[in-house]
């Protein structure tokens, strides 16, 4: 009998730390850029969310072989304070203990988790049965429990903890300004007592800077914070050109530089819908090409963004919103059309474009490397609508994308169909000031080798020469 004892103990610690070695592989320490760096390399990740009414562990598992073959190592996800304590005091763990087991013990997949929604026994909009989750609770200390009870729990698991979700809209926070400081100040203590060594996130903000700014500048929030996250839908949700990412993430690093702590920033949520119905695609936004909102198209709208961000050189993480689309039972929050089409695959894994892109885009810029636009001069017409960045490898090596931009305001005439055919064609040569003696290889979004010989090269110059754009498509340029 103690010799049965004595080796199941040793098939216990075995596991243990079979367990824990995978957890040492966690990449937190990856997703955060040092400020002192010139080099670095951005990850990307997916998202997905998991109601625990309509999930189940195949499903779990079929998400985390997706992301295995395609070499994602991290995902943000969503704990949802009313699913777990549905009755004050009565915490369900079943479904959540399993997942983290799995995500992070089988699969060492980082998991990036933001807190949200609030219970309706403890929410001061319980009478609203649509959306009680919104409002403010009655009182924090529930919600200071919580917290605290969470992070305890998968402290040795999960090492970053993001209070709350898009609280500069409406539909994720009812409540007043006041109220949200109280709120954040208590769940950042929470997890302050429970893991010291934790990373707290802002709430990932809908479109405005100046959320965080107010937080920040008139409420002093910054010292609770270590990360600021930022989500990002242009050209779905948002009538804003994709290429004015740079902008916006510009305008929030400004605010973090001027009123925080010069704290990493995160756009761990970014997306693009594949959903239209004639030329609406939302309230805000109105396909003009034919090609638009299609899941072609998707995968080369995620190349832009993800090229846009990097080139910014102030994103330490980016997280693409998501993994799949919505089956027709589950429900949604706000827009029932696009966001049951934002995933890279079909419900069923069928891989969209897009899918193909996420990992090509990983495995191209998959070295240290920066904006190397200094050392670009790009000839072409005046008022030519071409986008063209260049990313400097640390050994030496190039990275170019260039595309002719797709929303152009006020370059759009009278049709309204959404099913204007792009004709437009733009011949640029590109230059790059740097002695490049190796190959070069001209790729499409999805990493298809595409044949280029017209290029020059000097002893401190390379001319790509005659390059061809053509509306709705991208071209990726490796030289070595």
């Amino acid at each position: 009998m103690k010799k049965n004892i004595f080796s199941t103990l040793i098939i216990v610690l075995i596991v243990s730390c079979l367990s824990y070695s995978q957890a040492d592989k966690l990449m937190y320490d990856k997703l955060q850029r040092p400020s002192d760096v010139t080099f670095y390399n951005m990850p990307v990740g997916l998202c997905e969310d998991y109601p625990e009414e309509t999930t189940t562990m195949e499903i779990i598992k079929n998400d985390f072989e997706f992301l295995k073959k395609h070499n994602v190592k991290f995902m943000r996800i969503s704990f949802g304070w009313d699913a777990i304590e549905s009755e004050e005091g009565k915490f369900d763990w079943l479904f959540w203990d399993e997942y983290v087991r799995m995500a992070v013990d089988d699969y060492g997949i980082t998991l990036l988790p933001y807190i949200c929604y609030v219970p309706m026994w403890a929410s001061t909009g319980a009478k609203d049965t649509l959306y009680f989750w919104n409002y403010p609770p009655k009182d924090n200390e529930p919600w200071r429990d919580f917290v605290k009870t969470l992070v305890n729990r998968y402290k040795d698991r999960i090492k970053t903890w993001e209070l709350w979700n898009e609280p500069d809209i409406w539909i994720y926070w009812q409540g007043n300004r006041e109220q949200f400081v109280d709120f954040m100040r208590v769940g950042a203590e929470a997890v302050r007592e429970a893991d010291p060594k934790a990373k707290i996130v802002f709430p990932g903000i809908a479109y405005d800077p100046e959320f965080v700014k107010d937080l920040f500048k008139n409420w002093g929030m910054s010292k609770y914070f270590d990360i600021i996250n930022m989500h990002n839908y242009y050209e779905t949700w948002h009538r804003h050109p994709i290429e004015q990412i740079t902008n916006y993430v510009n305008e929030v690093s400004d605010v973090v530089w001027r009123y925080g702590n010069n704290q990493p920033l995160w756009m761990a949520e970014v997306g693009y819908s594949t959903f239209r119905k004639g030329a609406r695609v939302s309230d805000s936004y109105s396909a003009y090409y034919d090609y638009e909102h299609s899941p072609e198209y998707q995968a080369i709208h995620l190349f832009k963004t993800l090229s846009l961000v990097a080139a910014t050189e102030k994103v330490s993480a980016v997280a693409w919103y998501e993994l799949k689309d919505l089956p027709p039972s589950e429900n949604v929050i706000g827009d029932n059309d696009n966001n049951r089409y934002l995933g890279v695959a079909y419900p069923d894994y069928k891989e969209k474009p897009s899918a193909r892109a996420l990992q090509f885009f990983n495995e191209l810029f998959s070295k240290k490397y920066r904006n190397g636009n200094d050392k670009l001069k790009v000839d072409r017409i005046v008022g030519s609508e071409t986008v063209v960045n260049a990313f400097e490898n640390e050994d030496g090596s190039f990275i170019v994308t260039a595309w002719i931009q797709t929303s152009v305001p006020g370059k759009i005439t009278k049709d309204k169909s959404g099913m204007v055919k792009d004709t437009r064609v733009e011949s640029i040569n590109i230059e790059l000031l740097s002695s490049l003696k190796g190959d070069v290889t001209l790729y499409d979004e999805l990493g298809n080798k595409k044949g280029f010989k017209n290029f020059d090269k000097s002893d401190n110059t390379l001319i790509l020469k005659d390059v061809e754009l053509e509306g709705g498509k991208i071209a990726v340029f490796e030289i070595k």
